[in-house]
């Protein structure tokens, strides 16, 4: 566990003491965070509004919850109903030098960054990257999509929203509940009351909650040259530069695995390829889909990758279908009412 989140996650005294100095800093992102929500439902701000529906799919906690495997699992189910869904990204830590930017499928990981670059060959779907999600979006609209997907957008207020799904950590929740910095969060948990739906990421006790399940798939090989394999009960050393790696540690153990050593790396840390190979000459080493793209065009043996599937009620996608249809419908009704003017 780092330094930020033992402050932020561990019920312990020496936890609460060194989170008493951050307060006045997390008061006045509160004020700040408030101020600016303000702004744009006064109109002080402007927020843009595409003429196609726009889903969020964000949350209050930073770091990692799971909202990639979310949007990956939403995109294939509208898909598969017959819509043509886009993502919009910010794109952290892409090295992208124009934007808006379109990934193609020869766009390197680099480039387009971790979580683009996975959607992208995940779905198929038009990704766009674009600190200005409001920009990016009017992009998107313009490739012929029908559905526009943002990426961990819930407080970017200056692109306009028709359904807000929020992704929580179902084992660390919101930590302490304080705001950033003292605690993890983005907006106080007030603001899950204004979205459409909350989901966690893992089992629910509450019906008015949404549950995720990320079911492992079995691991394979980074390099499709290296045919082999890992059998449940080996030993294996895990690589996880993500926001959360302890979850990725239990579903490794859940899956049959002993982690016999840990490659420490920051989220979104690349680490260098020597350590990895050295690490491997070891023992197997099983890293997240999200730390493989930056590895993949990379000649790595007995390296192997760990994908999740995320899974979800057929009720909670149709909640989503109906409020898109509903969108869709308003967007359609006040063009004709502008036709008219």
């Amino acid at each position: 566990m780092s330094f930020v989140d033992k402050i932020w996650y561990e019920k312990s005294l020496s936890a609460w003491l060194l989170s008493l100095p951050l307060r006045p800093f997390s008061w006045i992102f509160a004020f700040i965070s408030a101020l600016r929500r303000q702004c744009y439902q006064s109109g002080v701000f402007k927020s843009t509004a595409p003429l196609l529906p726009v889903v969020i799919v964000g949350g209050l906690s930073a770091g990692g919850s799971g909202k990639t495997p979310l949007c990956i699992a939403l995109i294939k189910e509208l898909q598969r109903r017959g819509y043509k869904p886009g993502l919009i990204s910010r794109g952290y830590r892409a090295q992208c030098k124009k934007f808006p930017f379109r990934l193609e499928a020869d766009t390197p990981a680099r480039t387009a960054g971790d979580e683009p670059f996975l959607i992208k060959h995940e779905t198929g779907a038009e990704v766009v990257i674009d600190p200005r999600r409001e920009r990016g979006a009017q992009y998107l609209a313009e490739l012929g999509v029908n559905v526009i997907i943002s990426d961990d957008g819930m407080q970017h207020y200056a692109l306009d929203r028709d359904v807000e799904i929020a992704v929580v950590d179902g084992v660390r929740m919101f930590g302490n509940k304080k705001l950033l910095p003292a605690g993890p969060l983005r907006e106080g948990l007030w603001r899950l009351k204004s979205v459409d739906s909350v989901v966690i990421n893992g089992p629910v006790s509450q019906i008015r909650f949404t549950s995720m399940v990320l079911h492992p798939q079995a691991p394979k090989p980074l390099n499709p040259e290296f045919a082999g394999t890992i059998e449940k009960g080996s030993g294996v050393i895990a690589l996880a530069g993500i926001g959360n790696p302890d979850r990725f540690y239990k579903t490794l153990e859940d899956f049959g695995f002993a982690i016999k050593g840990v490659i420490r790396a920051s989220d979104h840390e690349r680490i260098p390829v020597h350590k990895i190979k050295e690490a491997a000459k070891k023992a197997p080493v099983v890293m997240t889909a999200k730390d493989a793209v930056k590895y993949s065009s990379e000649t790595l043996s007995n390296v192997f990758v760990l994908n999740v599937e995320a899974f979800l009620s057929s009720s909670f996608y149709d909640d989503v279908e109906n409020l898109i249809k509903n969108a869709k419908n308003k967007i359609e009704l006040r063009a004709r009412r502008q036709k008219k003017q």
